[in-house]
């Protein structure tokens, strides 16, 4: 009997140890093979070929097909085989294959990476650098209401959200569910991709549905509230970068400078001829747009594809301005964190994932290009230096009037509360310090107006306490200006005064003295302009 065991577990460890692992390898292999012969920017092999891995977001269109990119490559006898394998649609397995060496590039959100990259971590480092951004999502992403439901405050206990797990609707869920006051808890009834969220909020399962380009298009076509999008209202939250496996980075430096120097001269032609990126896109989003150029075009409108110059000036601090990477990935970890979905201390510094090289190559090569035309055209002829600049757009509020039309209000924002002195309208040091981390909120919703509503309990006189709630809410919007006129002109906010009106009441009916002493803000959406 105990030899008959021995047997059996030698059988189990050896199925499970060396028959099992070796099927499954062959199984890899030969899927790789077929992968390999069937994937490439059009058929051709070129000399060097870069494996990249994505899905099918449009932002990542550029690499997954682009023939003004493979011309461009193509000069130095370099291809991208962009693998169109479903399993490496999941972000985890798309980790998981950068860290093994499976794939040179992951394009992928910093969220996706930072929350995947930790579990396939090697040498206490995560798997990959980052080296450029593709693109921040503009509207591409968005949240959207069941019919008669007009801002986040409407939404009912018992009711629902979609969105598709793992991609970049759950963190757009997530960070507005940790921003707005009613969204915390509310239940998901989620999909596999923006299609099934979609049908479910026409069927009437949801109440709001997270949903990416195209179907955003066409549930605004179809009447539904668009309550909350990426861009100006939901600013820098979903951002695609280019991240290098760090051994190929290491030997591979010269290939990746030359992939740089064309993918941004291709992102630089499309600036240029919007018509024919809009071509590219609609052909490239498939089915999903049905050949419908105004799909298409939908769809690039809510891509922000980013050039050269916004990579260097504005997220890698090349022209003498913060690089704005660092915070953003500070800020998505922290995001993370608090949703529970990575440990505080497996975030990484963001030092150790950022690699700007290739980056200043290029702006050293532009330098050297003008110093040779420089010299070329003689020392009486003034060649000007390459300027590198990219501005953060700015908006022009219309608070006053706005804040009167019905259907605007987006939501109540989950803040800290204000406490002033007791019958006083001034802010002490605590106030202030609560009110500047209130500003860094805000920040997060440059196109958006703000309404700042104070409110007492019934204490006192009812004439005295209006005057005093809305002394307050002017010293909180003065105290904002003060820290950032540019953010926050007195032309964004709606500022009212209540006084004991608006009561808040315990279980049992009896107001809460307490919480009745509160200001509240709530975003709205005043029609901002950029520029």
């Amino acid at each position: 009997m105990l030899e008959a065991r021995q047997a059996a577990a030698a059988g189990y460890f050896g199925w499970v140890k060396l028959i099992k692992p070796a099927i499954e390898e062959k199984k890899d292999r030969a899927a790789q093979q077929k992968i390999d012969e069937s994937t490439s920017v059009s058929g051709k092999k070129y000399g060097t070929m870069v494996k990249v891995a994505g899905d099918p977001w449009s932002g990542y269109s550029t690499f997954r097909g682009e023939p003004r990119l493979e011309a461009e490559l193509g000069k130095s006898d370099i291809g991208i085989q962009y693998l169109n394998d479903e399993k490496l649609f999941d972000q985890n397995e798309r980790m998981k294959a950068l860290a093994e060496g499976k794939i040179d590039l992951a394009v992928t959100t910093v969220d996706a990476f930072l929350q995947h990259g930790a579990k396939h971590k090697k040498d206490g480092l995560y798997p990959g650098v980052i080296l450029w951004n593709i693109d921040e999502s503009n509207g591409g992403d968005a949240i959207f209401l069941t019919k008669g439901k007009k801002s986040f405050d409407d939404i009912k206990p018992g009711d629902k959200v979609c969105y598709s797990n793992g991609t970049p609707s759950e963190h757009l869920w997530d960070f507005a569910s940790l921003s707005f006051a009613n969204l915390e808890d509310v239940p998901t009834d989620n999909g596999v991709v923006a299609a099934d969220c979609w049908k479910k909020l026409t069927e009437g399962k949801v109440q709001i549905a997270v949903l990416w380009q195209p179907f955003t298009a066409i549930a605004e076509k179809e009447g539904y509230t668009k309550i909350f999008a990426t861009g100006g209202q939901a600013d820098d939250v979903i951002v695609d970068i280019v991240v290098a496996n760090r051994d190929y980075v290491i030997r591979s430096k010269e290939v990746l400078t030359k992939l740089a120097r064309a993918y941004f001269k291709v992102i630089g032609s499309y600036v240029n001829d919007p018509s024919a990126h809009g071509k590219f896109i609609t052909a490239d989003c498939g089915p999903d747009c049905k050949d419908d150029a105004k799909l298409g075009e939908a769809v690039l409108a809510g891509i922000d594809f980013l050039t050269y110059e916004e990579n260097a000036c504005l997220w890698w601090g090349l022209c003498g301005k913060p690089a704005k990477m660092i915070e953003r990935i500070e800020k998505t970890g922290r995001l993370l964190a608090a949703k529970g979905k990575i440990g505080a201390g497996d975030l990484p510094q963001p030092n150790t994932i950022l690699n700007d090289s290739l980056l200043v190559a290029l702006q050293k090569e532009m330098e050297e290009r003008t110093k040779l035309a420089g010299d070329v055209a003689g020392k009486d002829t003034t060649v000007e230096k390459p300027k590198l600049a990219a501005e953060e757009k700015k908006y022009d509020y219309a608070a006053d009037k706005s804040k009167a039309l019905g259907g605007t209000d987006i939501g109540t924002l989950k803040l800290p509360s204000i406490y002033f002195p007791e019958g006083s309208y001034q802010l002490d040091e605590n106030a202030k310090s609560v009110v500047g981390g209130i500003a860094d909120k805000l920040r997060s919703f440059p196109a958006l107006c703000v309404r700042v509503h104070g409110h007492t309990n019934s204490v006192g006189s009812p004439a005295a306490n209006k005057d005093l709630s809305q002394k307050r809410a002017e010293a909180i919007v003065n105290y904002l200006k003060g820290l950032d006129g540019i953010a926050f002109p007195v032309s964004r906010f709606d500022v009212r005064g209540f006084g004991s009106e608006q009561p808040v009441l315990d279980e049992n009916g009896k107001e809460d003295m307490k919480a009745s002493r509160r200001t509240e803000f709530k975003l709205f959406n005043c029609g901002a302009v950029g520029r």
